[in-house]
């Protein structure tokens, strides 16, 4: 009889890259092969296939129809703990999950960066190890074998938060096959993936630029404020450091990623960009809470907008009486219409616009490329960050209330 070797995707477009069927294979016939673009895409070796079929049903991107949840709750939220706060991207949300389910001697799973910067997903259950699972990291991160530590785990009672984008989240449940009362979920509002080899480019960019090897990066740096401004460590040739703010209206590579042109292919087609969402609840930053909700800032006792704030979705009755029930987070009501005023990602999956053109771009000329076309189309735009955190932070917060 002539072997049947599943096909798992016709096209890019239909692969998520969360790596479900490579953990669910019992022969570990599925490997993730790198693209010309940097994205990681499943490989059946044939001749360990026994064709049983699991690589194609577990996968949720293509099999699975949209997540049937409709918002319980919205909540704008802050974490109560100012270190937490200092070292999130946003209000710190994720860091007082995390810390809740460590205590209780439970796991934390999100995207790290190892030591050369590329981004994997990795269980953490201490408290010390909490802040390499903090912060933005603008790369699809690797998943490797997570999925089957995480059911170990669940499998002997102990607690465990899964965090990641909508479509890891998905692939998770659909590999557990089934519900567990000790896996709290986490799906965050995503812009789309870009690949590790592309944030590489990028790196190398701004190592040959200033003539040193990155040694610290943060996508967003709180010590500027709540933005999406970064912040790279250089050591020089002559061993000196050089600290250098990434302003993100001058950054080409937040330029690309927020314009959507560096993505993955089913970013453009992602099913979890809306309403319905896989996760027991939805993070992310409540981007226009001045406008939306100007009253939870301007009280005696009000949030510094400064410091960062978050939206939480909350989707299933288990993920609301997570939230409800945490002491060392601050919550206010909300509404999914007035969360999505500031996240398009909550409303509709990124465009994919010119995306050809700065592929095509990167491949013939690199990042440099791409860089002197960010700054032809960018102009004068490009200093925008800088003007802006020069405003004194009374007139700042009064053109947003008022211009918006």
């Amino acid at each position: 009889m002539e072997k049947k070797i599943p096909i798992l995707y016709d096209r890019k477009e239909d692969c998520c890259g969360c790596e479900a069927c490579r953990n669910v294979c019992p022969q570990r016939a599925i490997t993730m092969v790198e693209d010309e673009d940097g994205f990681f895409y499943p490989h059946i070796d044939e001749s360990l296939c026994i064709m049983c079929q699991k690589c194609k049903k577990v996968c949720s991107f293509q099999n699975k129809e949209k997540e049937k949840n409709n918002p319980i709750n919205v909540y704008a939220a802050v974490s109560k703990n100012k270190e937490q706060l200092q070292h999130s991207a946003s209000g710190g949300i994720f860091a007082a999950i995390a810390e809740d389910c460590i205590k209780r001697g439970g796991t934390v799973f999100g995207a790290v960066f190892n030591d050369d910067f590329s981004v994997v997903h990795e269980g953490i259950d201490s408290l010390q190890s909490l802040v390499k699972l903090q912060n933005s990291k603008y790369v699809q991160s690797r998943i490797d074998g997570i999925f089957s530590r995480v059911a170990t785990i669940l499998k002997k009672g102990e607690m465990v938060v899964f965090s990641g984008t909508p479509c890891q989240i998905a692939g998770l449940k659909s590999y557990l096959g089934k519900e567990y009362q000790n896996l709290f979920t986490v799906d965050i509002i995503c812009h789309g993936v870009p690949s590790i080899k592309i944030f590489k480019t990028y790196m190398y960019y701004l190592e040959s630029k200033y003539k040193g090897k990155i040694k610290s990066f943060t996508f967003r740096d709180k010590q500027i404020g709540w933005g999406e401004n970064g912040r790279a460590i250089f050591e020089k040739y002559n061993g000196r450091l050089k600290n250098k703010i990434l302003w993100q209206s001058s950054s080409s590579y937040m330029y690309y990623f927020l314009k959507g042109l560096i993505s993955r292919k089913s970013c453009y087609h992602c099913k979890y960009a809306g309403l319905n969402r896989p996760g027991d609840i939805t993070i992310g930053d409540y981007w226009g809470i001045e406008k939306q909700h100007p009253e939870y800032l301007l009280s005696a006792s009000g949030w510094d907008e400064k410091k960062g704030i978050s939206v939480v979705i909350v989707n299933t009755e288990r993920g609301g009486k997570y939230i409800e029930n945490l002491k060392n987070i601050e919550i206010k009501n909300s509404t999914f219409e007035k969360a999505a005023y500031g996240n398009d990602q909550l409303q509709h999956p990124c465009s994919n616009g010119k995306r050809d053109e700065a592929f095509l771009l990167l491949k013939e000329k690199g990042w440099s490329g791409l860089e002197s076309n960010f700054k032809k189309v960018a102009g004068i735009k490009k200093y925008s960050s800088i003007i802006k955190y020069l405003i004194p932070s009374k007139i700042k917060i009064w053109i947003k209330r008022t211009c918006m």
